[in-house]
């Protein structure tokens, strides 16, 4: 005779859905309440330039400066007084133009300083909200910062191919794009021309006078092709660091592909030289009939040695764009590209071992933890944490954000709320399994004495608190120092997260987990979630105090 399992209290599960939802409210509450205060202090801000800010940074330039003065002029430009109050130079930010020119993760303002011929004496940073690697690469890139050195504040108007640093194109050029638009350039936050330039497509239309939507005319009127374009019709396929710009050419019954073009891209620009040559030069498109391409593989059209992914990407473009030109489609399309396809399937893995019953079995997390650091770490350098979660708060939105980042943000957060386990932490977060492997180096353990436990436990929130307080403020700092993930994307830059980083995995080897256990704010959030499941905590209690004390000080400020 079977037995019948027990049928799960109503109440029980009522409870921990109802204490769940709470716990994640109290999330979603404090984000929307940063996002609030920080568009009020937005628009707050008259665009004015803080002296206090800035003056030794100005002082690096203009070694005589003692005062930054009032605005003066339509420009905004502040005069730079020295110890007599005699004028030495100007000053003035990017800030507000630069604002909707976003690079990798954000817009940022720059200092620029004259001389009293203004004359650029050089340019700084009076903030970012940029990803704090990449910033931190460009600002220390030599011929970035010095190539408007000298230039007349007159000149600076005329938009130019700037200087772009390898590795951070995205900041770098928006850091150019958005000095350009402070002293007059328009158009600076439109990455790609408005118009289709006819030099560009004329090798496929020699007798090309004009482009009508996407008819190629002829000075006569007459129909030479068709060429669609990947920014107007809404195709992004990211690359290496960003989106391309394609033209693709049809002949006039639209059956054959006459050339394809890449007209610009937000990707490294080698890559991108390297790929737009190869579409000019070798045409591997050329003459190939629309039916066929649908069938090709990513991988096997545009060969470009040393810029694979930028090549992968336009061919996934001309792919996508013809499948949108034409109905019925031609082939079910791929909305991922392998790169994001690996990604989501490494946090789905993670996912079935945390929550199943491979969760028990030592090899497989010891295993997973392996492909943990190789691909979540090394390969992909997918991680979540309080830089993106504060930077995403403020902002109010996650557009930009790529599908596996958000997928593994989701995963970090949600589950832990709703299934009462931290699958990020345990299984999927790269840091946390390189800290695994540390400690199988030696037997050798290290027990802290119970005071100094209590007090290193304490840590993570502690940290917490500071950051968010600290946003909250608008104090610009950055946020990703706090935490080393950054390093396992943009390598060994910033100096404050190297230092964690390593001492974290040297700590591993004697204390097993010590930078999970007694350093990062981020699992702190989620052992808030994951605590107690269907239980009111003292953290509830805290956490909801802390939220409305947020909200009430913004209403009252």
């Amino acid at each position: 005779m079977k037995t019948r399992r027990p049928r799960a209290d109503p109440g029980r599960r009522a409870r921990r859905w109802l204490i769940a939802g709470y716990r994640l409210g109290v999330l979603a509450a404090v984000f929307l309440c940063l996002h609030r205060v920080h568009v009020s202090r937005m628009e707050r801000r008259s665009g004015d330039l803080d002296p206090a800010q800035v003056l030794a940074q100005v002082q690096s330039f203009l070694p005589a400066a003692a005062t930054i003065g009032s605005p003066s002029g339509d420009d905004r430009l502040l005069p730079v007084l020295d110890a007599a109050g005699e004028p030495v130079g100007w000053v003035a930010q990017t800030f507000p133009e630069s604002g909707p020119i976003t690079g990798y993760a954000g817009p940022s303002n720059l200092l620029v300083v004259f001389d009293n011929d203004r004359r650029v004496a050089g340019v700084g940073l009076v903030g970012s909200a940029d990803t704090a690697g990449h910033v931190a690469k460009v600002m220390a890139d030599g011929g970035f910062v010095n190539q408007w050195t000298s230039r007349s504040q007159a000149s600076l108007g005329a938009p130019s191919e700037p200087v772009i640093v390898s590795g951070a194109s995205q900041t770098s050029e928006a850091m150019a794009r958005g000095l350009a638009a402070r002293f007059g350039a328009s158009g600076m936050d439109r990455w790609f021309p408005e118009g289709i330039d006819l030099e560009t497509i004329r090798p496929c239309f020699p007798a090309a006078a004009g482009v009508q939507g996407t008819r190629v005319v002829a000075a006569d009127g007459r129909m030479l092709g068709t060429v669609l374009r990947s920014v107007d019709m809404g195709v992004a396929v990211r690359g290496f660091q960003g989106i391309q710009d394609v033209l693709v050419c049809l002949d006039p019954e639209e059956k054959t592909i006459v050339g394809v073009f890449l007209a610009g891209s937000r990707d490294n620009p080698p890559y991108t030289r390297d790929v737009g040559d190869a579409l000019k030069f070798e045409a591997p498109f050329a003459g190939m009939p629309v039916a066929d391409v649908a069938a090709l593989e990513t991988g096997s059209t545009v060969m470009v040695s040393g810029a694979s992914r930028t090549a992968e990407a336009v061919e996934d473009t001309v792919k996508e764009m013809l499948r949108r030109h034409f109905a019925p489609p031609l082939a079910p399309p791929d909305p991922f590209g392998w790169r994001e396809a690996i990604a989501l399937s490494w946090i789905v893995a993670g996912l079935v071992i945390g929550l199943g019953p491979l969760r028990g079995r030592p090899r497989v997390r010891a295993g997973f933890a392996v492909v943990s650091v190789v691909a979540g770490g090394l390969w992909l350098g997918l991680m979540t944490g309080q830089d993106q979660w504060i930077k995403s708060a403020m902002r109010g939105s996650v557009a930009g954000v790529a599908i596996p980042l958000l997928a593994l943000t989701a995963a970090a957060i949600v589950i832990p709320a709703i299934f009462g386990k931290n699958v990020y932490c345990s299984q999927l977060c790269p840091h946390g399994a390189a800290q695994q492997w540390m400690g199988k180096l030696t037997t050798r353990r290290i027990a802290l004495p119970r005071k100094l436990h209590r007090v290193l436990l304490a840590m993570p929130w502690t940290t917490l608190g500071a950051l968010w307080l600290l946003a909250f403020l608008g104090l610009s700092i950055p946020f990703a120092d706090a935490e080393p993930f950054e390093v396992w994307s943009t390598g060994f830059i910033a100096m404050v997260p190297v230092a964690i980083f390593l001492a974290g995995l040297a700590l591993a080897t004697v204390l097993p987990q010590a930078y999970c256990h007694y350093g990062c704010p981020t699992g702190a959030v989620l052992k808030f979630l994951t605590s107690a499941p269907g239980r009111w905590t003292r953290r509830d209690a805290i956490a909801g105090g802390v939220v409305l004390i947020a909200w009430l000080t913004r209403i009252f400020a």
